[in-house]
């Protein structure tokens, strides 16, 4: 299991549900107990649990299932 994320962060004081869901092994977004180390997709996604407490289907439906194409990214916004 990933290290759970940090409830004493101000969100969690705003949001005394979601430092529940948590305490109690689910995702923050869908209340499921998704949360094995198996069930996330690479360390990326488990970081991402430590910070907000969802799942690997909640992060794909909110951030997207694949890598962005860095050519796109630089031919929209220039080279840093």
């Amino acid at each position: 299991m990933p290290l759970p994320p940090d409830l004493s962060k101000p969100a969690f004081q705003i949001f005394p549900e979601a430092a529940d869901l948590i305490m109690s092994g689910k995702c923050v977004t869908c209340g499921s107990g998704r949360l094995r180390n198996v069930d996330f997709r690479d360390e990326l996604s488990k970081n991402e649990y430590g910070v907000s407490g969802m799942c690997q289907v909640c992060q794909d439906k909110v951030f997207g299932e694949q890598e962005p194409n860095w050519d796109d990214v630089e031919e929209l916004y220039g080279e840093g």
